[in-house]
């Protein structure tokens, strides 16, 4: 019977050498058709700036509203949405605005009825009084941050009183 070599397997290749030499890459050139297009410099005529500050001035003026997100608030389970994750607040300003709403709530509305019995007109007080002393406010469209606060309190007070 022969004799049988013992062999250690490594599961790696050791380096045949302990340096390794590559050689320079060669620099890639850019495309021979780039999209840079230089313009000289020139400066616009009178008209020309008139008519680039009354444009600015209407794509201001028209600025975009913040639209109401679907579902009901705090239904989360029905397709509805939490309010302070979809403000995306800071909690402390959140917190502010909400306790100051609930303030003219207390001041202006019954709290023993529903959002659906209240008087509009002492919503609509609600509704001027929050965005003068928080004009973020005005950003979203409807005032369905102010009538989303509303409605959760009046929910839950009108809930405890009856």
């Amino acid at each position: 019977m022969p004799k049988v070599a013992s062999w250690t397997f490594h599961r790696y290749f050791r380096p045949l050498t302990s340096q390794s030499v590559f050689p320079p890459e060669r620099a890639i050139s850019p495309p021979a058709l780039t999209q840079h297009k230089v313009f000289p410099r020139e400066e616009f005529p009178a008209l020309q700036i008139q008519e680039l500050v009354s444009s600015t001035a209407t794509v201001t003026q028209a600025r975009v509203l913040i639209p109401k997100p679907r579902g009901e608030v705090s239904r989360i389970n029905r397709g509805g949405y939490n309010l302070q994750d979809k403000l995306g607040w800071p909690a402390v300003e959140y917190d502010e605005i909400r306790t100051f709403v609930i303030h003219l709530a207390r001041e202006h509305l019954n709290l023993r009825k529903p959002w659906g019995r209240q008087i509009k007109e002492q919503l609509q007080i609600v509704f001027v009084k929050s965005k003068e002393r928080y004009p973020l406010l005005q950003e979203y469209e409807g005032d369905w941050v102010v009538s989303d606060f509303l409605r959760v309190y009046l929910k839950n007070s009108s809930g405890r009183t009856s």
